[in-house]
């Protein structure tokens, strides 16, 4: 994972994941989960968009193949968190590189970089440390210019970490220091038994587990991992090349033929063998007789220069003895003979065989959305049909007494229910093309009703009847139709409200009634599930942009905000549009992206670098 717009692209971040995890029954401890959440991907999402680059040492990389980061082994057999820095330092491609290990489930990004912005240039290692003198080297920076002196400990059996502190400069930075941005400063607190990880996973504000034993309040990430987990395998089918442009390939696509499977002209004009023009001048001329002709729907050719030239059509494969095509107003031509007034060069004006495409190259691989340019290509290869993953049907019900159809007259004291079409909308947008839109009353009994009646859908989304209290009844009506929770909320604001059941071969995600909540939620949750259910190779991807306001994040939860993303000179900004004047339906109008925010990040000045995702 890099970072062009880092906050501090001059140092990276290595996490250390190599250990045996002996306390833990040698178990991959990078590998555990809090609230269905890997641990380390929680530290990569901590760390993200501070450093140049997040990359992980580790001597099992089988693990981690779901993880958008580069992977390096250590270099040194013996393990230990000293072999591991070392490694980091070999592998790192900044002068610095903070090091953190894989077993620390609350890294605080505002600690990280108050650390951070301690380093100077010349500074060998930034270590915290500790009112009794104790370090914290598995939270700590250093430089390339360690290596020499960890190796020769590596050689020599030393395997403490501080013991090569006395070779280079260190610079120390009290935890009182850093309290002000960790108060508890759990930045330092790492797992190593099962008691340890029981404790840490009640810990982790928000997230319990209700008395069915599905989970609340978890992580965004969390959520998408547990609904993926609920879906069924996608039945592929194939279909005809001519209509497969935007659709999910089932599988990788490969070239059966090298394409062209021949050479052939890229011009009209004469075949010659370029040895013979070598001298070719205004002054001297090269004449060179001519005789027959081949068009682009000539089989082999068996024309054959014979020490002249052949006349050849744009497509023509290049007749034997040739090797360069010059075109036609290049030439002076007779009725059986061309004069040449300068050099051709060998391969000149030919497309090579297989210059579009080699026998066995992938044309597109599994999981990508196959583009009107790959559909040609595939054509152009002669593959008549693909294999591809169908598109889900999604069924959308606005929950309210107070809703009615936003496509008839409006009655009365009702609203329109504007939610089914922001929502069908947006589907449409990425693709689906079988939408159901409703409203629906928000009694018990037709909430059932109608989720029943569209369980033959891949994914039913209702908006409304979500909240505290006596306020979320869709949750149980969806369980009375039959439905089995995967989750209930999320540590996400807004629309922490949202739940997920999986109902026969549907699965039913219930969102808030706000607007501005719902397309929040489109994005971050639904479109990511209509990836899922296409099989997609990415669900979800977010870029990097330059704050031009300072937000502040949540604690414990992650932010969303809506935002307007701009770009100036090839930089990326985004505005997080905080004009109290704009209502939250402005807002939604103006937005092209939304802003994210990790739990727990505290403040974001003007200026750094954040996550987002844009609108396409």
């Amino acid at each position: 994972m890099t970072g062009n717009n880092a906050s501090y692209p001059q140092i990276s971040a290595a996490i250390l994941a190599g250990g045996e995890g002996r306390r833990m029954g040698r178990t991959d401890k990078s590998c555990l989960e809090i609230s269905g959440e890997k641990l380390i991907s929680r530290i990569i999402r901590s760390l993200d968009g501070i450093f140049a680059e997040t990359f992980i040492i580790t001597r099992t990389p089988e693990n981690h193949t779901d993880l958008d980061v580069r992977l390096v082994g250590d270099i040194f057999e013996a393990r230990s968190s000293l072999t591991g820095i070392h490694s980091a330092l070999h592998h790192t491609q900044t002068e610095h590189v903070f090091v953190t290990a894989c077993d620390s489930p609350f890294l605080n990004r505002e600690l990280i970089t108050e650390l951070l912005s301690r380093v100077e240039t010349d500074d060998d290692v930034v270590i915290p440390i500790h009112p009794d003198g104790f370090y914290e080297p598995l939270c700590a920076v250093y430089s390339k210019r360690c290596l020499p002196f960890i190796e020769q400990n590596l050689q020599n059996n030393i395997f403490q970490i501080i013991r090569f502190f006395p070779d280079v400069k260190v610079r120390t930075v009290g935890t009182e220091e850093l309290k002000h941005k960790d108060c508890e400063l759990e930045t330092f607190v790492n797992i190593n038994t099962p008691d340890q990880l029981v404790r840490v996973q009640q810990a982790v504000s928000g997230v319990k587990t209700s008395d069915a034993g599905f989970p609340l309040s978890i992580p965004r990430s969390a959520a998408l991992k547990l609904i993926r987990k609920s879906l069924r395998p996608v039945q592929a089918h194939f279909m005809a090349v001519t209509d497969c442009a935007g659709l999910v390939t089932a599988e990788t696509v490969s070239s059966g033929i090298s394409l062209p499977e021949h050479d052939r002209s890229a011009m009209d004009g004469f075949a010659v063998h370029s040895k013979l023009t070598e001298k070719a001048s205004d002054k001297n001329p090269v004449v060179l007789a001519f005789s027959g002709e081949v068009r682009p729907s000539c089989p082999v050719s068996e024309q054959n220069s014979s020490g002249g030239a052949v006349r050849v059509l744009t497509g023509g494969i290049i007749p034997q003895g040739t090797d360069a095509v010059i075109p036609f107003e290049k030439v002076t031509a007779d009725e059986c003979s061309i004069s040449i007034s300068s050099p051709v060069r060998e391969g000149e004006f030919i497309r090579r065989t297989g210059s579009d495409i080699l026998k066995g190259e992938t044309i597109i691989s599994k999981g990508s959305v196959i583009s009107p340019c790959d559909a040609a290509l595939l054509a152009y290869a002669g593959i008549r049909s693909v294999p591809v993953s169908p598109l889900p049907s999604v069924a959308v019900l606005a929950v309210g007494n107070e809703l009615c159809d936003p496509a008839k007259e409006t009655e009365c004291g009702l609203i329109p229910a504007d939610n089914l079409i922001l929502m069908k909308s947006l589907c449409a947008r990425y693709g689906i093309k079988d939408i159901r839109i409703s409203p629906c009353a928000n009694s018990p009994e037709a909430i059932s009703e109608a989720v029943q009646a569209n369980n033959d859908c891949g994914l039913i989304v209702t908006t409304g009847g979500t909240g505290p209290g006596n306020r979320d009844f869709v949750f149980n009506s969806v369980r009375q139709a039959g439905g089995t929770p995967i989750f209930k909320g999320l540590a996400m604001h807004p629309a922490k409200s949202i739940f997920a059941c999986k109902l026969a071969n549907s699965i039913v995600i219930g969102l808030p009634g706000p607007p501005n909540a719902v397309n929040l939620a489109f994005h971050t949750i639904i479109n990511p599930v209509l990836s899922m259910l296409q099989a997609k190779s990415e669900i979800s991807s977010t870029i990097p942009a330059i704050l031009t306001e300072e937000l502040k994040g949540g604690r414990d939860r992650e932010k969303l905000r809506p935002c307007l993303i701009t770009e100036k000179e090839g930089i990326i900004f985004t505005d997080p549009l905080l004009d109290k004047t704009l209502s939250p339906r402005r807002v939604m109008s103006i937005s092209n992206g939304i802003i994210i925010l990790p739990a727990d990040c505290g403040r974001v000045d003007k200026g750094a670098v954040v996550q987002v995702i844009r609108f396409t």
